[in-house]
């Protein structure tokens, strides 16, 4: 089977696949834990392929991993093109990796128009057209990261982590919870409205959250990145050698 594993700057999700099919999944906390690697499935692993947005100590970590466990490492990269999936940046390999594989899972998944939204350290957004081209997208601080740019940067030392989207808070805790919360609510909804896609798809870790007030229907995703990274893997081992 193939390690699947998506290391993304807070988190690293993981699945043992057979082909494009995820058999089974994980998921562990990597900021702050040095033995995130301990988490990972070793048996019957033959191959382990990754996308990773963290700084390069943790794939050289991983590729170590690999090593003592007699598998080999393949990092994926963003291209111009996947299948009928066309990149729309000028230098395609400047894609973030976890948004390209998202949108591969996204193009495999159905035809139509699709909007992606990962909601994790990062809220990143990508629209896919129904003819297959990547037209672009943005990001922007995901809700945690929001609130701690306000302890770092303010005066202001936010404490809650959970609140309703209100807009007329009556303390400061739930001003700040619910103002972040509304921002990535806001921004999702204005997406979906203006972009009018034919499908929207949310992922990541604060996905679940959001999902509860958004004024659109978004189907939710989880392994967004892992499936995408399962026809990748697919792809690639169908190449040529050489």
């Amino acid at each position: 089977m193939n390690l699947l594993v998506d290391i993304g700057n807070t988190r690293c999700k993981w699945a043992l696949a057979r082909g494009t099919a995820l058999i089974e999944t994980g998921v562990v906390v990597r900021a702050g834990n040095a033995d995130w690697l301990e988490a990972l499935p070793r048996t019957s692993v033959e191959a382990v392929h990754v996308s990773s947005v963290a700084q390069p100590e943790a794939l050289a970590h991983l590729r170590e991993f690999a090593v003592r466990g007699g598998a080999n490492l393949q990092a994926a990269v963003s291209s111009s093109r996947s299948g009928d999936l066309i990149n729309a940046y000028d230098q395609p390999e400047r894609l973030g990796v976890d948004r390209w594989m998202a949108c591969i899972a996204a193009r495999t998944a159905g035809r139509g128009s699709v909007l992606v939204a990962d909601a994790g350290t990062a809220l990143t957004l990508d629209f896919v057209d129904a003819d297959g081209r990547h037209q672009g997208g943005l990001i922007t601080p995901g809700v945690a990261t929001m609130r701690g740019a306000l302890r770092r940067q303010t005066q202001l030392r936010p404490a809650r982590e959970s609140a309703a989207p209100l807009w007329l808070a009556r303390n400061t805790d739930a001003a700040i919870a619910a103002g972040t919360l509304r921002s990535a609510i806001s921004l999702l909804d204005n997406a979906a409205v203006e972009l009018s896609p034919d499908r929207l798809l949310l992922t990541g870790g604060g996905a679940p959250q959001l999902a509860e007030y958004l004024a659109q229907r978004w189907t939710l995703r989880p392994h967004l990145v892992l499936e995408g990274l399962a026809v990748h893997a697919q792809r690639q081992s169908s190449l040529p050698a050489g």
